[in-house]
């Protein structure tokens, strides 16, 4: 039967959607991506979903929305109760897409992308008064809140994410057998250079991220759907926090294989000449570039305070002017530094994590662990819904990160 309107929508589709992503090998389930997978196969009405629409990072779930009067933003954005059935507001059909809707704005704000067309992005916020948002063709933008400048985010430290199916995740630890650390040439009739590459002995943990949020009745009443969108930008932000406190850990301290950063010991205090030659050292004996630092904001101050002319002096070397290129913090030559989040294992740690981000974490999801889930407490008038997702970090080069600390 092919689906004509909103209304024809049944719960019955998250089901579908599971075993056609099995079918093709695919566990993550992106419900976005399924919808628009149905109006392309005419399982959906022609012109209820646009593809060009998609193309201008308006996602098939809000077309939807949209095509039933629902707006999602502006000042005449429609209220929460539309999803909820019980009530006058109510349309059907709404209730069984709202966890959809729930999924983009959860995964969009924590910068998980699903895919398809990049459905985790929607379009620029609209003016006041604009009641056609997000329908205009605008360019996609993503929907994270900012973090301020300066401080290391999920961005920084991964440098790929994939999926998996289970809660815990072997990644694979990359060695040269024999010792050496160079391809080389080798005579007639010799083996060549032989490098493993094998499983890590201890399982990387997957660990859940989300919130539950609860709504009374009244609140839910006055509630639009673009106020409900800042709330979820909020959790995830939080969200997003507890995640580069988790990968900073393991950047430090490995993920359980043996595979901890490399640490060096300076001598004395920063200096200018001591950061440089411990880049010089990390190139030459790990044959790792390092250009990302973090330090808590102790270690960033220290190094900033680099830059400064010493007493007396009237101009400043190389080095300093250096420092102050940009907007962003920097090292001494040049590299991006980095404020960890308060809280994080490198408070009072007198470290500076540099790393390569062509070589760091593997970001691991665990497919099918989205949960969207909506609880309504009639006792005592409130209603529940439920979002997260599991994520863990792994480390699939040993000398990536190299930690550089002051006694």
């Amino acid at each position: 039967m092919t689906i004509k309107k909103l209304a024809e929508f049944q719960a019955g589709i998250f089901e579908d959607a599971a075993k056609t992503s099995a079918n093709h090998g695919m566990t993550y389930v992106d419900m976005n991506a399924h919808l628009l997978n149905m109006a392309e196969s005419g399982d959906i009405a022609e012109g209820l979903i646009r593809e060009e629409w998609v193309a201008a990072g308006i996602s098939p779930v809000r077309q939807l929305l949209y095509a039933e009067g629902i707006t999602l933003g502006g000042l005449n954005a429609t209220k929460c109760d539309v999803f909820f059935r019980g009530n006058a507001n109510s349309i059907k059909g709404a209730d069984v897409v709202f966890p959809i809707l729930l999924q983009e704005m959860f995964e969009g704000n924590l910068g998980i992308n699903a895919g398809a067309g990049d459905l985790t992005m929607t379009s620029r916020p609209g003016q006041a008064g604009d009641t056609l948002f997000p329908l205009d063709m605008r360019p996609p933008v993503d929907q994270r809140l900012p973090y301020p400048e300066n401080v290391v985010t999920i961005d920084d430290l991964v440098s790929l994410t994939v999926g998996i199916d289970g809660d815990g995740y072997k990644a694979a630890q990359i060695n040269r057998v024999d010792g050496a650390t160079t391809m080389g040439r080798v005579a007639e009739g010799t083996d060549l250079p032989l490098y493993e590459i094998s499983l890590g002995d201890n399982v990387v943990r997957i660990y859940k991220y989300g919130a539950r949020v609860k709504f009374t009745y009244e609140a839910l009443r006055r509630q639009r759907i673009n106020q409900l969108a800042v709330l979820m930008q909020n959790m995830a932000y939080d969200e997003d926090v507890r995640r580069v406190l988790a990968a900073l850990a393991v950047a430090r301290n490995g993920d359980g294989n043996g595979n901890a950063a490399i640490t060096t010991n300076a001598t004395g205090p920063w200096t200018i000449q001591s950061i440089d030659e411990f880049g010089m050292s990390v190139a030459y004996n790990s044959r790792v570039g390092l250009d990302r630092y973090v330090g808590d904001l102790a270690e960033v101050q220290g190094t900033r305070a680099l830059r400064y002319a010493s007493t007396g002096a009237v101009t400043l070397n190389p080095e300093q002017l250096a420092m102050y290129t940009g907007m962003g913090y920097q090292m001494p030559d040049g590299s991006p530094l980095k404020l960890a989040p308060k809280g994080s294992l490198m408070d009072g740690s007198k470290t500076l994590l540099g790393w390569n981000a062509a070589r760091a974490l593997e970001q691991v999801i665990e497919n099918g662990s989205q949960i969207q889930e909506q609880a309504r407490q009639i006792s005592n008038q409130t209603q529940e819904f439920t979002m997260s997702i599991n994520i863990g970090y792994a480390k699939p080069w040993a000398n990536s990160f190299q930690a550089f600390v002051r006694p």
